[in-house]
């Protein structure tokens, strides 16, 4: 794999998922009232995935060159996001950091297997697995970029991304501009949605701490 000078990679540790949250995100409020063999299976499949996971983040620093209302101008100029939010998120933000965030093909692949045996309750499981592990690998990260930051007292803002709230899908093709000299291992479709499926972009602002 080539990675661009100014591309970085980050290897999340993915732990503390716990099987009676997939049960509840299933509407399962109580899992001392589960069947067994559901909350067998919730536990089975958690187990699968996280033997699966192969979380993997392509990351960079990227200067913001001016931010003009919702567009926001990186790269020389050579990119532009945009998104209605970013003239009140990013205000004073010198720099945002830009991710796609993979948990690789393995996961996607044992799902297809699973619901084409008609296995559908184990398929729903581990899909929720896998997006758990998606939440822990970003929260992983978070913290990678806060801590960062902080050295040079700065924070970070919240995670923004193409298809949340106002900011279009569509510009996932802005943002993937930003690592196109680099080889990574996702796919934007042309549906702007990314492959591996257990997959995630977004971007943290980063600015200078505001002195009391």
């Amino acid at each position: 794999m080539e990675l661009s000078p100014n591309c970085a990679i980050f290897r999340p540790k993915i732990s503390g998922i716990d099987p009676d949250t997939i049960l509840r995100i299933h509407g399962y409020k109580d899992p001392k009232k589960v069947k067994p063999i559901i909350k067998d299976t919730a536990e089975a499949m958690l187990i699968t995935g996280m033997s699966l996971f192969e979380p993997l983040i392509y990351y960079r620093e990227v200067e913001i060159q001016s931010l003009d209302g919702a567009h926001l101008h990186l790269d020389r100029n050579a990119t532009t996001l945009t998104n209605p939010d970013f003239g009140t998120l990013l205000s004073g933000c010198s720099h945002i950091v830009v991710f796609l965030l993979t948990l690789g093909y393995a996961a996607d692949k044992k799902s297809i297997e699973l619901t084409s045996r008609d296995d559908l309750l184990e398929a729903v499981f581990l899909e929720t697995a896998c997006w758990l592990g998606i939440e822990r690998a970003t929260r992983c990260f978070a913290d990678e970029v806060r801590t960062t930051a902080e050295i040079s007292n700065c924070r970070i803002t919240r995670r923004l991304a193409p298809g949340y709230k106002d900011w279009a899908l569509t510009d996932q093709k802005q943002l993937f501009s930003l690592f196109k000299d680099t080889d990574i291992e996702i796919t934007l479709l042309d549906s702007d949605c990314m492959q591996p499926k257990m997959s995630r972009s977004g971007i943290y602002g980063v600015a200078p701490k505001v002195r009391n």
